[in-house]
């Protein structure tokens, strides 16, 4: 009898220690599948913020776990144990790998705005419309005639932008406080009863005929830049006084020298 009641106690007490152990592994499994749900959630619901929440919890819970059940559970049981230690390294792991990823991106798109907004100021830089210096200057029909009578008397063997120099020094002259205020003024002004322009002399202005090309340059010279870097004096010294030359080489400032003209400004 005695022998009975020792099996029936040891058998009783063998499914008791089973059913805690099966207790035991059953909250390990479900509390892995929680944490499995919550990192799911976070990787596509949550963010980033959700994401490193749900690894620390991974971490948090196989301390705390091992430590209430007197054991590692994680040695125990494969699943609840390496695989899901890996799944939340993994997290973690990609975390890190997206964010490096995330910052180069960014940093490609900065350093591709940066170089769009160079070459932006540069193409606006080449696309402006150069400054014109005489756009304030009144220019008559009487004007417009004088202007292109001397530049063709002057400098009609010269190329375009030989005879836009010249008409240059004359619009420079316009806008100069030493000078007539008018192109006509400009023109046929005297120094000392001195011609400034020769051709208003010799009588070569009157005889001209002006050139297709010429309207052209003045065309150019009146609505375009200064090429003249703002002379306001020109001699062709092979054909040139020599005592007028000396004067110039004295008195002025060289600039530049342009087909058969050199050019001069004020020191």
């Amino acid at each position: 009898m005695l022998a009975i009641q020792n099996f029936f106690k040891n058998l009783y007490g063998g499914i008791q220690d089973r059913a805690k152990r099966a207790c035991r592994d059953c909250a390990v499994l479900m509390s892995g599948f929680s944490i499995f749900a919550l990192i799911s959630l976070n990787v596509h619901g949550l963010g980033d913020r959700g994401r490193f929440w749900a690894a620390e919890e991974c971490l948090s819970f196989r301390r705390e776990d091992g430590e209430s059940a007197g054991e590692n559970p994680w040695q125990s049981n494969a699943l609840a144990g390496g695989n899901f230690a890996l799944v939340c390294k993994n997290v973690l792991d990609g975390d890190q790998e997206r964010l490096i990823r995330e910052s180069r991106e960014k940093l490609r798109k900065i350093e591709q705005t940066e170089v769009c907004a160079s070459v932006e100021t540069m193409y606006s830089e080449v696309r402006k419309d150069p400054v014109n210096r005489y756009g304030e200057i009144q220019v008559s029909p009487e004007d417009y005639e004088a202007l292109c009578r001397i530049v063709q008397a002057e400098a009609g063997g010269e190329d375009e932008t030989g005879k836009r120099l010249v008409a240059e020094v004359v619009l420079n002259r316009v806008l100069s406080d030493g000078f007539a205020s008018t192109v006509y003024g400009v023109v046929f002004e005297r120094v000392a009863g001195r011609a400034q322009f020769s051709p208003t002399a010799d009588g070569r202005y009157y005889t001209v005929e002006v050139t297709e090309g010429t309207v052209e340059a003045v065309e150019k010279a009146l609505h375009g830049e200064d090429y003249s870097q703002g002379a306001l004096f020109f001699s062709a010294r092979s054909k040139a006084d020599p005592y007028d030359m000396a004067w110039f080489d004295r008195n002025l400032k060289w600039l530049f020298q342009y087909g058969g003209h050199e050019f001069y400004a004020l020191p």
